[in-house]
C-alpha cells in the first residue's frame, strides 16, 4: 500500500533522483492533514527535524519505522536502477565511443 503510493509519485517525477524525492515525499505526507492510511501509518513511524539551514532529517519511532524507511529507500535505490537500465538499453554500442 505504501509502495504503490510512492511508486506513484516516483512515476509521476520520473526525471528526478528517487532518494531525494523519497525524502520529498515523506516530509509531504508528514505535514499535510492525513487523508488515508498511508498518512496516518507514516504519522505513526517516522517524523522529521529540520535545522537552521533547512535540512531535513527522516527519524523512524520505532523498529519498524526504521524496516519501513528502509524498504521506501531500498525501493527508491531500485528504481534508480531500473530508469539506468531502461536507459542503457535504448543506446546502441556506438552511442559510447563518441
Amino acid at each position: 500500500m505504501i509502495l504503490k503510493e510512492f511508486s506513484k509519485y516516483l512515476q509521476e517525477n520520473k526525471d528526478k533522483n528517487s532518494v531525494n524525492l523519497l525524502n520529498e515525499w515523506i516530509i509531504e505526507r508528514l505535514m499535510r492533514p492525513s487523508l488515508d492510511k498511508v498518512d496516518n501509518i507514516l504519522k505513526a513511524e517516522l517524523y522529521y527535524a529540520k535545522n537552521d539551514s533547512e535540512k531535513t532529517l527522516i527519524i523512524a519511532k520505532s523498529e519498524s519505522g526504521r524496516t519501513l524507511i528502509n524498504a521506501l529507500y531500498n525501493f527508491a535505490l531500485s528504481f534508480e536502477q531500473y530508469k539506468l537500465a531502461k536507459f542503457l538499453h535504448e543506446k546502441k554500442s556506438n552511442d559510447f565511443n563518441k
